[in-house]
């Protein structure tokens, strides 16, 4: 597969599931409005119960997975206000490292279930070559389930598919695009930046 990472990062609610586009429309509405990021991230979550509570048609080319890992799909980029929706496909006994995002965020299952593990800082804050997490809690997400992320002591979390057969698909939801973010590796306290790129975007 072409790296996404020189692809055009843009989509719009062409193609979209009618749900999911009525979805994205509510998330811009809010996204206008001056409210705090506590307000948007309740509201956003109210309207990710909303469309987690029904089937989400997505396209198979929004559908992609990497090799050996987890794929991570654009839906939609908002040109005004920069909130983002993406996919992701996670493959049985597939997950993420422990990472931020800097913004707040939803993450709603629509098919399989997921553990997302919940992680906060137990370091001074700052950035270096290493970070200290606390794991406070996980929780099992089946089809309906909101799990949120909110900076600055809400914002570490990772997911994992621990089903042997079964895919799971999450909608995620976030006040801007991360384009980069931090990933720790738990046993070594290490801290790496990742790069948010897309497997459904083409070069």
């Amino acid at each position: 597969m072409t790296s996404a990472r020189s692809a055009p990062r843009t989509r719009t609610l062409d193609g979209l599931d009618p749900r999911l586009a009525a979805y994205v429309e509510r998330v811009r509405a809010i996204a206008r409005e001056p409210l705090s990021d506590v307000a948007k991230l309740r509201r956003v979550r109210e309207a990710a119960l909303e469309l987690a509570s029904g089937p989400v048609r997505l396209d198979p080319a929004d559908r992609q997975v990497r090799a050996d890992a987890y794929g991570r799909n654009l839906l939609y980029l908002d040109p005004d206000t920069g909130f983002v929706v993406i996919a992701m496909v996670w493959p049985p006994r597939t997950g993420s490292a422990p990472h931020d995002h800097g913004t707040w965020g939803t993450v709603a299952v629509i098919e399989g279930a997921v553990e997302v593990t919940n992680f906060q800082r137990e370091d001074d804050g700052s950035w270096s070559d290493r970070a200290v997490l606390a794991q406070t809690c996980t929780v099992h997400a089946e089809p309906g389930a909101v799990a949120t992320v909110l900076p600055p002591h809400e914002d570490f979390h990772g997911v994992y598919n621990a089903s042997d057969h079964a895919p799971a698909v999450t909608i995620h939801t976030y006040g801007s695009e991360p384009r980069e973010f931090h990933r720790v590796n738990l046993a070594t306290g290490v801290v790496t930046l990742g790069r948010l790129d897309y497997d459904n975007l083409g070069a």
